[in-house]
């Protein structure tokens, strides 16, 4: 039988878990601009899907790289990474883990 997930639909600021199994999960994410999380590693093997805007991505000690709509992005498991919203209007992503650390 399928599943069936909801994700809300805005323009607004949000982090939402999509689902979550014991190897894999989604997260629905809007990020406003200028917002930016603080590097850290990443605790999974990680694939970004862009909807709308521009996701910058700085992996290790490399310089920053912007990444539009449509583009899915794949970061390794433990690379030192910093992720956010250089840009001038909201940026929606779905962001896949697989094998990621459980708490």
């Amino acid at each position: 039988m399928e599943k069936v997930y909801q994700y809300t639909i805005t323009d607004k600021e949000i982090f939402e878990n999509i689902f979550k199994d014991e190897k894999l999960l989604m997260n629905h994410v809007i990020i406003p601009p200028g917002k930016v999380f603080p590097k850290h590693p990443t605790d999974a093997i990680v694939y970004a899907l862009v909807i709308h805007g521009e996701l910058s991505v700085t992996i290790e000690n490399n310089a920053p790289k912007a990444f539009k709509a449509g583009c899915l992005v794949n970061i390794p498991k433990g690379a030192s990474t910093e992720l956010g919203n250089r840009g001038d209007e909201y940026l929606e992503l779905f962001v896949v883990k697989y094998e990621y650390d459980l708490p």
